[in-house]
């Protein structure tokens, strides 16, 4: 009867085998999930599933009425005949008897049609009769009820065919408090959030509740997911006193108000109704909430106890909303908000708009005055077309000083200290090197999460905006910075990066919500915070706290990277206008080629075109030596971080060591004369060399080694330039080494 074939399996826990099984060896699994919530369900022990009644009850819960569950299984199998697509999942009972563990509606829809088909009162179609001899099926060899509830929840959860959200929040429970899972292997088991788990399994004790409540007869599984809106929004959760470590809420009054809304109460009598006065039965009024958008109506207004008043005399939650004011003011904070990231918006893009389009940001500009003049205020002194974010001060004695990185990625409790205009950050490959410039250009950005974006941007090689469900999962758990910036007694500056699995408020796109991105920032005891959360499907949306400022300026290029478009055309711009860009093209036919006459920037992609004297066209900056576009590329960033900080990874890459001496004399020269703070790193000895010997600024040059000390410690060394140079000269010493 059993044609049997052995099946691998990469889960150790799952031994199974493919064989194939009678139809009459199969049993229905009365416990199963998909009908728990159903009124005539009721639980049976084990050794009762295999009576004929209990698989008769069984069978009509799966088919319904009229067979009406199945009528498209039915349809299927009688056009297209059986679809070994998946085999049945079953384990064995007793000899000849296997309960189904998956596959529970296709079993009891071949039983019905095998009985039809006996009576020669249905058609099989396609279907050939030999299946009901026959069926393919997956045997677990292994007893194990949590194994056997994790292949349904693969199925019924995280795939297609899914449960009742009831039922799979039952499923995650039971596996927790009856197999004593922590929520991470569930999660990981059953292939779902650690945020659904828990948003899962909070609402069925609130559902629990309301059916232990005197309302509780009432209950349907549709009102599941209004249990889930309630504990969606923080207002609510607040106005319930909602624990989460106890899955209940501690305010009873405020709980029985919210079971009284969502459910119909008896409507009110007349005195003289005869019905009252003979004590029948009242008939029930309509739901004062039934909906999941006036859940989250109702979390708008519920901190008005005038809109709260209004709604238990009337029951109705427009008459509540129309009575508050709370819904004046956060039409108000979410017009302000959309506003701010509108603006934003525009920020980045500004480098790209047209006059016409610049003549429409300042009507709005003068329309977003009006607002403040309707209300007999001033204009603020900045204008709305300045930049929302600006650098703390213009004019500045010194840059950073030191730079402790407490946390980020590889590097723990490491420090910079006296730092000079041209550091140098050396070690070999995979010592944390580009982690540190990476450390600097967040402390240079406070909280502006635009930095951090970019930083990921580069490293991953795709946009946030374009795929926020991969950047998430690559935001840093925990940054900690500080550092100490400009000649001042209080330059103290720190930065802090946390990320959370849960918004601090919540809007109606809770649905594609995916992760909050926390930055908290202090510079001369100035604090900013911003609070950006991630969706699917749509924008970011950021907060600011505090005035939003820049330490300084700054710019960051690698060659391994995805180079910033905006960046480049910026930096043209400005090389353009302080002519920059003639000095670098200059070096170019000096050092490099000269038959170079221009370099021109074609579009806004940062594409740029070479004017050479053997090409009758313009061409392609690509089409040149990389040499020629690392010089290029580098010398335009000092225009565009002027006055503040210069970032370069892997200085020496794509350069001869035949042109290095020249080229560190040139970065430098022109670190002094845009007043800019150079951080580079290498693991050449030569580039280091060159900065030592190249007779310019030597008491300028720091140079940090960067150790390992174990697989999860580093230490940093530091050396002053004129140190260095009397080494080299005496011993040749590669720093590298030491």
């Amino acid at each position: 009867m059993t044609d049997e074939a052995s099946l691998s399996s990469s889960n150790a826990e799952a031994k199974a085998r493919r064989l194939t099984l009678a139809l009459s060896s199969l049993y229905l699994d009365p416990n199963n999930y998909r009908f728990i919530d159903h009124p005539d369900y009721s639980e049976v022990p084990e050794a009762h599933v295999t009576d004929e009644d209990v698989q008769r009850r069984t069978r009509k819960l799966i088919l319904g009425p009229s067979e009406q569950n199945v009528t498209d299984l039915i349809a299927s199998l009688r056009q297209n005949g059986w679809l070994d697509v998946e085999p049945i999942h079953v384990r064995k009972l007793a000899d000849r008897k296997y309960l189904v563990v998956e596959g529970n509606r296709r079993v009891a829809t071949l039983k019905h049609l095998q009985l039809r088909w006996q009576d020669s009162t249905g058609q099989l179609g396609k279907l050939d009769s030999t299946i009901f001899d026959k069926v393919p099926c997956i045997l677990y060899e292994e007893r194990d009820t949590f194994h056997h509830l994790v292949v349904m929840g693969l199925h019924h959860i995280s795939g297609k065919a899914r449960w009742p959200a009831v039922n799979q929040a039952r499923l995650m429970k039971r596996l927790r408090d009856e197999f004593r899972k922590v929520p991470d292997e569930i999660c990981n088991s059953l292939g779902v959030s650690k945020r659904e788990f828990n948003l899962s399994v909070r609402t069925l004790a609130l559902a629990d509740a309301y059916r232990d409540s005197d309302y509780g007869d009432q209950f349907t599984t549709e009102m599941f997911n209004l249990f889930r809106e309630v504990l969606k929004a923080p207002s609510l959760r607040s106005w319930l006193e909602w624990s989460d470590e106890a899955e209940r809420a501690k305010n009873a009054a405020n709980l029985e108000r919210l079971f009284s809304w969502l459910s119909r109460e008896p409507e009110d009598e007349s005195e003289d109704d005869d019905d009252a006065r003979l004590g029948m039965n009242r008939g029930l009024g309509e739901r004062a909430i039934s909906t999941g958008g006036q859940i989250r109506e109702l979390a708008k207004v519920i901190e008005d106890p005038a809109a709260v008043k209004r709604l238990e005399e009337t029951r109705s939650l427009q008459a509540a909303t129309l009575s508050s004011d709370l819904l004046v003011k956060n039409e108000i904070v979410g017009a302000l908000e959309r506003s701010n990231e509108g603006i934003d918006r525009l920020f980045e893009l500004a480098p790209q708009m047209s006059g016409s389009e610049l003549d429409r940001v300042e009507q709005l500009a003068a329309r977003l005055e009006a607002v403040a003049v309707s209300q007999k205020r001033q204009p603020a002194t900045a204008t709305t077309s300045e930049q929302p974010w600006r650098v703390y001060s213009e004019l500045h004695q010194s840059h950073f000083d030191s730079i402790g990185v407490g946390k980020y990625r590889a590097l723990t409790d490491i420090a910079f200290e006296k730092l000079g205009r041209v550091n140098l950050i050396v070690g070999i490959n995979n010592a944390g090197k580009t982690s540190v410039l990476e450390a600097v250009y967040l402390l240079a950005n406070q909280s502006d999460p635009r930095g951090l974006l970019e930083l990921l941007r580069r490293r991953t090689r795709m946009d946030a905006s374009a795929a926020p469900a991969f950047a998430v999962t690559q935001l840093p758990e925990q940054v900690a910075l500080s550092g100490h910036y400009d000649h001042r007694t209080d330059n103290a500056v720190s930065l802090k990066i946390s990320v959370k699995d849960e918004p601090e408020d919540v809007d109606e796109d809770w649905a594609s919500y995916l992760r909050t991105l926390v930055i908290d920032a202090s510079y001369a005891g100035r604090a900013q915070r911003s609070v950006t959360d991630f969706f699917s499907g749509r924008a970011r949306r950021t907060r600011l706290t505090g005035e939003p400022r820049w330490l300084t300026p700054s710019v960051f290029h690698s060659p391994f990277s995805l180079s910033d478009p905006e960046l480049l055309v910026r930096c043209n711009e400005e090389s353009i206008k302080l002519k920059l860009k003639e000095r670098v093209i200059e070096f170019i036919r000096r050092h490099i080629d000269a038959g170079v006459r221009d370099v021109a920037l074609a579009n806004e992609h940062g594409r740029f075109l070479v004017t050479h004297n053997e090409f009758a066209e313009a061409v392609d900056l690509s089409s040149f030596g990389e040499g020629i576009q690392r010089v290029f590329l580098t010398g335009l960033l000092f225009a565009g971080a002027r006055g503040g900080i210069v970032l370069i990874d892997e200085f020496e890459n794509a350069l001869h060591t035949g042109l290095l001496l020249e080229f560190t004399k040139f970065v430098h020269q022109l670190a002094v004369e845009f007043e800019c703070q150079l951080f580079l790193t290498t693991h050449s000895k030569e580039t280091v060399d060159a900065f030592l010997l190249n007779e310019y600024g030597i008491d300028e040059v720091v140079a940090y080694l960067l150790k390992r000390q174990d697989s999860t410690t580093k230490r940093v060394v530091r050396f002053g330039g004129p140190e260095l140079e009397r080494a080299v000269d005496v011993g040749d010493v590669d720093l590298r080494r030491l």
